[in-house]
């Protein structure tokens, strides 16, 4: 890969400003493997919100595999019929096709990196033949490359390692893109502990995860509040199908916003779903029963009394529990349940954002010199729910073609930043508080059970909040509220126009897929207008 270098020009003063080749935005999977694909010879930062050597973003706390056909019995056809089968006739073909395709090839580069992924004994460890496969949700056949039940942190441990002594890292949160007359991205400002910092960048890429934050049930973590959308509704990106949210069917049923995850793994082992009366209540909804797509456990569990249903794990040996699963067994156990000797009970929570800034299958977005990749984006993979295993290998696939793209396209020197973001002098909006609310509002009426009613009241309420909030104040939980009050909207707007049910979208005044929508994308370019849900 041919890198093309810039002239020396002359520095900026003040420690307010930096200038890099390439920007990337998030440091989960698709940011990190990003940086570690971009050549030799580029200034790369990397804007991260997370804690130093810690948890940053979803990804670290992704239980299941990386869903990549390498069983005999599996094929990279086969993987893509599942996928379009998961997704409910919104999926592109062509995008499933170099997911499927190309997702072996970065297994392969994973184990170069380092990554300790489970095999059986015996075979060299460059050996895909050899890597131990769970079947998950969805999946036909096992096809879950795996690290026990912490696969994402195995996948996020290597990459880090290998991206740390080639990028800069800097810690903070991104309250604007910037862009010139010609509508470029050519940087953005990041609100960082020591104050505002102008990074001026040759091309950014979004990889800042999803927006499960915006529920008051959530597998993701606080910091999930859907950035990236807002980020590039603001730049006058395209976005496609946000109103698709997965909602994870077994999150542990305990008080407060977090969920513990419980992954779906569990159930490809065997462990079985029921209602409060014992029953195997999807026996006979699926051909698949527990391992039906996503959308379809969670609605049958949804339809349940108190919406909750109860995993049982009781019947797998308890070797098993504890060598394949020790993450769910112990984190389990701190919830006070016990997974090898008692029914647990488990309830949807909000797990993946399907839609997000529509890209082509290079990661280009609408708006020239941004690109996306992870869960940012919506690459035509996921359509209208996302098959158990695909996020970690879509992310991969995605950000080493956005890489290829970017580079190849890089311009020859950097543009201008033009006007900083604004920043109001009130401090007395208690942001903690205001988005509490928010989020349990959102899981009431845009979550797993939506009506058209709900759905312009709660829009009517964000226009609200929107207008009275105005603009953050200059600390990062304001910020992240300031870019929830925004995903939130284009995630009702999207809702509230979609007039069916369909994959992970649910509307019980709609309860039926329409025809008229069947393989009908819906884009969104800008934020809603105020008081509407569509």
């Amino acid at each position: 890969m041919t890198v093309r270098s810039l002239p020396p020009e002359p520095p900026r003063a003040g420690p307010d400003r930096v200038r890099a080749d390439v920007v990337v935005v998030g440091a989960g999977l698709a940011g990190l493997y990003a940086a570690v694909r971009l050549p030799d010879g580029l200034d790369v930062v990397v804007v991260d919100k997370g804690l130093p050597g810690g948890d940053s973003g979803s990804s670290p706390w992704a239980q299941g595999g990386l869903a990549a056909a390498l069983d005999p019995a599996d094929s990279p056809a086969l993987h893509a019929r599942d996928t379009i089968q998961a997704g409910d006739g919104l999926c592109d073909p062509l995008a499933v096709d170099v997911l499927t395709r190309e997702i072996p090839g970065h297994v392969r580069e994973l184990l170069r990196l380092g990554a300790q992924l489970d095999r059986h004994a015996g075979h060299p460890d460059d050996d895909l033949a050899a890597l131990d496969l769970a079947r998950e949700g969805g999946q036909t056949v096992g096809r879950s490359v795996r690290r026990a039940d912490a696969t994402g942190a195995e996948l996020v441990r290597t990459l880090r390692t290998a991206a740390a002594p080639r990028v800069t890292r800097l810690p903070g949160i991104v309250p604007a893109l910037a862009r010139d007359e010609r509508g470029r991205v050519t940087g953005m400002w990041v609100l960082t502990d020591e104050g505002l910092v102008a990074v001026e960048a040759r091309a950014v890429l979004l990889a800042t995860g999803g927006c499960g934050a915006l529920f008051a049930a959530t597998t993701n973590p606080d910091a999930a509040t859907g950035d990236g959308l807002a980020l590039a509704a603001a730049a006058g990106a395209v976005l496609r199908d946000v109103e698709f949210v997965q909602f994870h069917p077994t999150g542990l049923a305990v008080d407060g916003a977090w969920r513990f995850l419980l992954t779906e793994a569990l159930r490809g082992a065997g462990a079985t779903l029921h209602d409060a009366d014992g029953r195997r209540f999807l026996v006979g909804r699926h051909p698949d029963a527990e391992l039906a797509p996503r959308h379809v456990v969670a609605q049958a569990m949804l339809e349940l009394p108190g919406a909750t249903a109860y995993l049982d794990a009781t019947h797998l040996r308890d070797e098993e529990l504890r060598t394949e699963f020790p993450t769910v067994l112990a984190g389990a156990r701190r919830y006070g349940f016990d997974l090898a000797s008692e029914r647990v009970p488990v309830t949807p929570a909000a797990h993946y954002q399907v839609g997000g800034a529509r890209t082509d299958l290079d990661g280009r977005t609408s708006v020239p010199g941004l690109y996306a990749a992870g869960e940012t984006a919506s690459t035509g993979v996921h359509g209208a729910n996302r098959m158990a295993g695909n996020s970690l290998g879509e992310s991969l696939v995605f950000a080493a073609r956005a890489v290829t793209a970017l580079v190849a396209e890089l311009p020859d020197r950097h543009g201008a930043l033009g006007r900083a973001p604004s920043f109001r002098g009130d401090t007395t909006v208690d942001v903690a508080a205001v988005r509490a609310e928010l989020r349990a509002r959102m899981l009431a009426d845009g979550g797993p059970v939506r009506t058209g009613a709900g759905l312009a009241a709660l829009a009517r309420q964000l226009a609200d909040r929107t207008r009275a909030f105005g603009d953050p104040t200059a600390d990062v939980a304001s910020v992240e509220f300031h870019h929830a009050l925004r995903a939130a909207a284009l995630v009702v707007r999207g809702a509230g126009l979609r007039t069916e049910s369909r994959g992970g979208h649910w509307r019980a005044d709609h309860p039926a897929p329409d025809p008229a929508w069947a393989g009908v994308h819906l884009e969104q370019i800008g934020l809603p207008p105020s008081g509407t849900a569509g």
